[in-house]
C-alpha cells in the first residue's frame, strides 16, 4: 500500500499430551561431607559437656558409612493426560518513510486456554489456599506485545546505516509446569523427603523414619519400625533391598490421600516429614522480556566492514521454584538450645541435633528452667503449624499438654497457621496442613543481559575472506531453572540469590577466515602444486562460566542440600576449614550453629546461611583453534577430486568443561573438552 508493506495473521494450536515422568521415582540420596556438627556431635572443648567424638568424612565416606543427608522419593502415578491450546494474533508494517529510512512497527497477542485440573483432595485444598498456592496456571490475558524498529542511513549514500529496535515478547510457560503441578500434587500423588537425623531409637518412634535407616535398609525391622500400628506399617510399601518405598500405583499407601491421618482404616502413621508436591504460586503470570538492540554499521571499503551493537534482554515473572513451606531454621536451633541447656540441668542425656528434640517443657522449674516442644509435632517449625499425625500421636499418648504448648507457641509467630487442633475424640483435621515442603513455582524471577559487540568483517576477495568478533556481556539473574533442586539457599531470601548469571560469558574473541590460493599461473609441477588449496582457521578464545560452589550439607535446616554455600569466615566450634582460590578469604568453611549453641546466643535466619555468593566462582578461560586444509585436484573439466584434513584442538589444551562445586575441592576439573583430534576425507566432484 504505497510505502507501507502491511502483514497480519495469527496461529492457533491444539497440543494433546500424555506425560509420564518419574521425578524423584527412584529416590535420591545426597551425601554430603559429614562432620559432628551434621548429627550435634560437637562442641568446643571448653565447654562443660562431651560429646562422643566423630570423625568428619568425606561424601564419599559418608556413603559408604551409610549416613545421607537426606532422601527423596516420588510415590504414586507419575502419569497425566491434558491438552493445552495457544492462539497468536500479529499485525506489523514497514514503511519506508524517506528514501534512507524505514521504520518497522507492529504488535503480537498471545493467549492460552490451558488445562484445568480437578482441585487437589481432602485437606490439600484448604491447605493450598493456606500456603498460597494453585494447581496449574489461569488464563493470562494480557500479553500485548508492541515492536517497533528503524534503519537509519544518515547520509544517504549505502556506506553507513544505524538499526535501532524494541519489542516485548511473552513466554508459553512450560507444560512441564503444568504437568507437576498435577501429577506431583502432594497428595492423590506426591513425593516424600526424610532428613538423615540419626540411627534407629526404639521401636514405635516416629524418628526412625528418616534418611539414614532408609537408606540401611531397616524400617522394616521390629527394633527400627517408625509406628505401633502393624498395619500402618505395612502400608509404608517398603522395599529394603531397594533402598526406597513403593513409588509407583499405590493409592492405598499411607503416604497418598492422607491415609497417614486415617484412624478408621488403621492406616494411621505419625509421619515427621509429611509429603509434599511441585504445585505453583497463585497469581502466576506468564514470562516476558523487553529486548532493545543499537547497530552501527559503516563501510570501510575494499570489502572491509565494521559494526558495533548493543543489545539489552530484560526478563520478568521468569519462572522459579521456591519452598512455600520451609523450615525456620533460626526457630529450629532455638527450640535445640532449649532442650539442649534443659538437659544439661536435668542431668540427662542431651538432644543430638535440632531434628533429634523429642517431649516437651514448658520450662520454669528448677530441674527443667529452658522451654522447648517436640519439633516433628510443629512440623519442623514450617509456616503451615502443627503437624496434624504427630499432634493426633501425643493425644493418642496422653499429652494434650505437650499440643497446648505448641499451640500457644504458634500463636507467638507472625505468619504461622493455628488453625490445626485435631482434639479427641473426633480428631478434626480441619485447618491442618498435611504437606512438608512444598516446592512451588513462582513468576517472581527476573534477569537482566547486557551484550555489547563488534565485528569486523572482509568479504570475499584477493583470495580470502574473514570475519573478526568480540563480545563483552554480563548476565544477571536471580533463578536457573524450574528445578526443585534449584531453589535459593534460603526460601525466606529468594532476592539474595541475585547475582551473576549461570549463563554468563564476560569475554568471547573467535576469528574466523577461508584463504583460497586459486589457480596459479603456468602448467609446470610447482604451479600445479600450489594451487586450488583451501586454509581455513577458526579460533575461540572465551571467558569462564560461573559456577556456584556448595557445601552439599543442610547447614541451614531447609533440606536443600544442593543449594547450601560455605561461609568465608571461621567459627571454631564448626568443622574444617578449607583453602581456597575462590575465596576473598582464602578459606570455606561449612556453616553450623555450634558456636551459637557454645555461647547460649540465638541466630538470625540469614546467619543460618552460607555468605559465599551464588554463583560467585568462575572457571578457567577456555581456547579453541580448529583448522581445515584442503586441496582440489582437477582432472580435465570435468572430474575433481577434493582431499580434506580437519584439525580440531591443534594445540591440544586441557579446556576444562566441567568442575567440582563442593567447597572442599571446588574447582578440581571433573570433565574436559575433546583433545586434539584429526579427521580426513576424500571428495569426488563430477
Amino acid at each position: 500500500m504505497g510505502r507501507h508493506d502491511a502483514k497480519f495473521g495469527g496461529d492457533f494450536n491444539y497440543l494433546p499430551i500424555t506425560a509420564t515422568f518419574t521425578v524423584n521415582y527412584g529416590g535420591v540420596y545426597d551425601f554430603g561431607v559429614f562432620n559432628s556438627s551434621n548429627l550435634g556431635f560437637a562442641l568446643p572443648a571448653s565447654f562443660p559437656s562431651s560429646f562422643p567424638a566423630f570423625p568428619e568424612l568425606s561424601a564419599v565416606q559418608a556413603y559408604g558409612a551409610g549416613l545421607p543427608g537426606d532422601f527423596i522419593q516420588g510415590v504414586g502415578s507419575p502419569s497425566d493426560s491434558f491438552t493445552n491450546k495457544p492462539l497468536g494474533l500479529f499485525w506489523q508494517d514497514s514503511w519506508r518513510a524517506r528514501k534512507n529510512l524505514t521504520l518497522n512497527y507492529g504488535v503480537r497477542y498471545d493467549v492460552e486456554f490451558p488445562p484445568r485440573f480437578k482441585a487437589p483432595q481432602g485437606l490439600a485444598l484448604p491447605a493450598y489456599a493456606e500456603l498460597g498456592l494453585q494447581k496449574g496456571i489461569q488464563t493470562d490475558k494480557n500479553n500485548i506485545q508492541p515492536r517497533i524498529g528503524l534503519a537509519y542511513d544518515p547520509k544517504g549514500d549505502g556506506k553507513t546505516v544505524i538499526r535501532a529496535s524494541y519489542g516485548m515478547f511473552y513466554d508459553h510457560p512450560l507444560l512441564g509446569l503444568y504437568f507437576l503441578g498435577d501429577a506431583s500434587d502432594g497428595s492423590t500423588s506426591g513425593q516424600l523427603a526424610f532428613a538423615g537425623t540419626g540411627n534407629c531409637i526404639g521401636a514405635g518412634n516416629p524418628g526412625n523414619l528418616n534418611a539414614i535407616p532408609i537408606f540401611q535398609g531397616l524400617v522394616n525391622q521390629p527394633q527400627c519400625a517408625p509406628s505401633v500400628f502393624p498395619q500402618a506399617n505395612a502400608n509404608l510399601f517398603y522395599e529394603p533391598n531397594q533402598q526406597q518405598f513403593q513409588s509407583l500405583n499405590t493409592p492405598q499407601s499411607v503416604f497418598l490421600n492422607q491415609n497417614y491421618l486415617n484412624l478408621a482404616q488403621s492406616t494411621f502413621l505419625p509421619l515427621g516429614f509429611q509429603p509434599f508436591g511441585y504445585p505453583q504460586a497463585k497469581n502466576f503470570v506468564y514470562a516476558y522480556s523487553q529486548q532493545v538492540n543499537l547497530t552501527v554499521e559503516h563501510d570501510l571499503g575494499d570489502g572491509f566492514a565494521f559494526s558495533l551493537a548493543y543489545n539489552f534482554n530484560g526478563g520478568r515473572h521468569i519462572n522459579r521454584p521456591i519452598n512455600a513451606n520451609t523450615i525456620r531454621g533460626d526457630l529450629m536451633t532455638a527450640n535445640f538450645e532449649g532442650a539442649y541447656y534443659d538437659a544439661i540441668a536435668a542431668g540427662q542425656p542431651k538432644p543430638s541435633s535440632p531434628f533429634t528434640v523429642s517431649g516437651c517443657n514448658p520450662g520454669g522449674t528448677a530441674s527443667s528452667p529452658f522451654p522447648y516442644v517436640d519439633p516433628a509435632l510443629m512440623n519442623f517449625f514450617r509456616p503451615s503449624g502443627l503437624n496434624p499425625s504427630i499432634a493426633a500421636a501425643h493425644y493418642l499418648g496422653g499429652d494434650a499438654a505437650c499440643v497446648a504448648q505448641a499451640q500457644a507457641l504458634l500463636a507467638t509467630i507472625p505468619g504461622f497457621n493455628t488453625k490445626c487442633n485435631p482434639a479427641p475424640p473426633t480428631f478434626d483435621y480441619s485447618g491442618c496442613v498435611p504437606f512438608g515442603d512444598m516446592d512451588a513455582n513462582f513468576s517472581n524471577g527476573s534477569s537482566v543481559y547486557h551484550g555489547l559487540t563488534s565485528n569486523l568483517r572482509k568479504r570475499f576477495g584477493s583470495h580470502y575472506e574473514f570475519l573478526a568478533s568480540y563480545t563483552w556481556s554480563h548476565s544477571i539473574d536471580d533463578s536457573t531453572d524450574l528445578q526443585s533442586t534449584l531453589t535459593p539457599q534460603d526460601s525466606y531470601f529468594p532476592a539474595a540469590d541475585r547475582s551473576t548469571s549461570t549463563f554468563d560469558q564476560r569475554h568471547r574473541f573467535v576469528f574466523s577466515g577461508v584463504y583460497q590460493s586459486g589457480k596459479l599461473a603456468g602448467d609446470g609441477f610447482l604451479s600445479k602444486f600450489f594451487s586450488h588449496w583451501t586454509l581455513a582457521p577458526l579460533i575461540e578464545f572465551s571467558s569462564g562460566r560461573p559456577f556456584n560452589i556448595i557445601t552439599g550439607g543442610d547447614d541451614n535446616f531447609q533440606l536443600s542440600s544442593l543449594t547450601g554455600r560455605p561461609n568465608t569466615t571461621v567459627d571454631p566450634a564448626c568443622g574444617t576449614v578449607y583453602e581456597s582460590r575462590y575465596s576473598p578469604t582464602g578459606v570455606f568453611q561449612e556453616p553450623c550453629i555450634n558456636g551459637f549453641i557454645a555461647t547460649g546466643t540465638l541466630p538470625t535466619l540469614a546467619q543460618l546461611d552460607g555468605n559465599f555468593g551464588r554463583n560467585a566462582a568462575v572457571t578457567p578461560w577456555t581456547v579453541f583453534d580448529d583448522l581445515r586444509i584442503a586441496k582440489r585436484i582437477y582432472f580435465g573439466e570435468r572430474y575433481s577430486m577434493e582431499l580434506i584434513a580437519d584439525s580440531f584442538n591443534v594445540a591440544n589444551r586441557f579446556n576444562v568443561a566441567a568442575v567440582s562445586p563442593l567447597f572442599s575441592n571446588a574447582g578440581i576439573p571433573t570433565a574436559a573438552y575433546d583433545p586434539r583430534q584429526f579427521q580426513f576425507a576424500v571428495k569426488l566432484n563430477w
